[in-house]
């Protein structure tokens, strides 16, 4: 499960893009090309960037593209016609090109392939004063280190991942300890209580309790 941000000329054809990423379980957000990226991602960091490229556009996105590399480190796929194929000179930011019409299959090898490329080189995630060091698995909280236990490390590290997003404890079972797994949704409850007696404060609340749902990490 990655986050992608979908940039593109047209909101329809970003919202359909969105709607199949979902569909294959990724965190989605769609952007226009001259949007305030800052403002519409509300302190989320994507795994990779999806755009749009007709031809057209090559001066805006060059900048938009080297933009987000730079601050995110995050990959980028431009979504392309033949036509544009022949023009890769004009996206040398570009680390994969998908061309139109494309499947659900494809699309997913890709994804998958370009993100684990990428998690090599976004080194942290970060919301607000929390920040995960992901190269030493070291937790701060407002510059001060948190120690954690593995399952602790890795359900923080998945929540944060989406903010917003509301997950049953039955999926963080499933995500965070396997299918094999056999305990309950109690399990999920008290490493929840647990991680939030290290991390939070009652200034600072980054983990929320849906009720009678699950739990969601808050947006910054």
């Amino acid at each position: 499960m990655s986050n992608i941000l979908i940039i593109t000329k047209e909101k329809d054809n970003g919202r359909n893009l969105q709607i199949r990423l979902s569909e294959l379980g990724h965190g989605c957000m769609v952007a226009l090309w001259r949007d305030d990226l800052s403002e519409k991602m509300g302190g989320v960091v994507p795994d990779l960037v999806m755009f749009e490229a007709d031809g057209h556009n090559t001066g805006v996105l060059s900048g938009l593209v080297q933009g987000l590399k730079a601050k995110y480190k995050a990959a980028i796929m431009a979504i392309v016609t033949n036509e544009v194929l022949n023009k890769p000179d004009e996206y040398s930011e570009v680390d994969d090109f998908i061309v139109q019409p494309f499947g659900n299959r494809e699309l997913m090898l890709r994804i998958k392939r370009l993100v684990k490329k990428s998690e090599g080189q976004n080194k942290s995630l970060h919301i607000g004063n929390l920040r995960i060091d992901l190269d030493n698995c070291e937790v701060r909280v407002a510059g001060k280190t948190i120690e954690l236990t593995f399952k602790e490390y890795e359900l923080l590290k998945f929540l944060i991942r989406e903010p917003g997003r509301v997950f049953t404890r039955e999926t963080l079972l499933n995500k965070v300890w396997g299918y094999d797994y056999f305990g309950g949704d109690r399990t999920v409850d008290v490493h929840v209580r647990r991680l939030r007696s290290k991390i939070e404060t009652t200034e600072e609340i980054y983990i929320e309790t849906v009720r009678n749902i699950g739990y969601r990490f808050k947006k910054d």
